[in-house]
């Protein structure tokens, strides 16, 4: 095992705060959550330093703790946006019982389930997705799911990560071309 080279926090931060930035908003979309985002990552990383083996590039083990802060990140929003969207939604101040009249019976009838053999299917389809998507060159990668998972502009994207559009062009044929031959071999319908 490699022993780690000293990692300090001035030099992690102006080594790689731009393109932890860059990343961090071109997912988040929100300037000043992509600043607390890298913020939050380089704090965790300097607290690690003495755990990172350099088996892999410091960049690389920047950007793994910067997506699990975005996961974790996300999990949070999704609970606290769950119970309020469903409390906003319905109307209702939080209790089972609103849900539900005096005889029992749905106040308003929840929509059915989605087919679980479909349902399944989606999620084997979109599982097969993520791990091809994750094979792809990282700044393959990056635009691809800039442009189709984000909706973001040609134009916008060249400006966040500082590529021309022809090279933008050219990594989007890339990454469709590798993603079709991959999604080919691994899912079968």
């Amino acid at each position: 095992m490699k022993t780690a080279p000293l990692l300090n926090a001035e030099g992690l931060l102006d080594e790689h705060g731009d393109y932890l930035f860059r990343f961090a908003l071109l997912r988040l979309k929100d300037s000043a959550l992509a600043e607390d985002m890298v913020q939050e990552t380089l704090i965790a990383a300097f607290a690690a330093r003495d755990r990172y083996t350099s088996s892999a590039s410091v960049r690389t083990w920047l950007t793994a703790i910067m997506k699990n802060k975005m996961i974790d990140y996300w999990r949070r929003m999704g609970r606290e946006n769950l119970a309020s969207d469903l409390m906003e939604s319905t109307g209702q101040n939080g209790s089972v019982d609103d849900f539900f009249d005096q005889a029992g019976r749905w106040v308003d009838k929840p929509n059915p389930y989605p087919d679980p053999d479909q349902a399944l299917e989606n999620k084997q389809f979109w599982g097969v997705f993520e791990s091809c998507v994750s094979r792809l060159k990282p700044q393959q990668a990056e635009v691809f799911i800039a442009i189709e998972v984000h909706g973001m502009e040609n134009e916008e994207v060249s400006k966040s990560l500082a590529l021309s559009p022809g090279n933008i062009w050219v990594l989007m044929h890339r990454a469709r071309v590798a993603l079709s031959k991959c999604l080919e071999i691994h899912w079968s319908r």
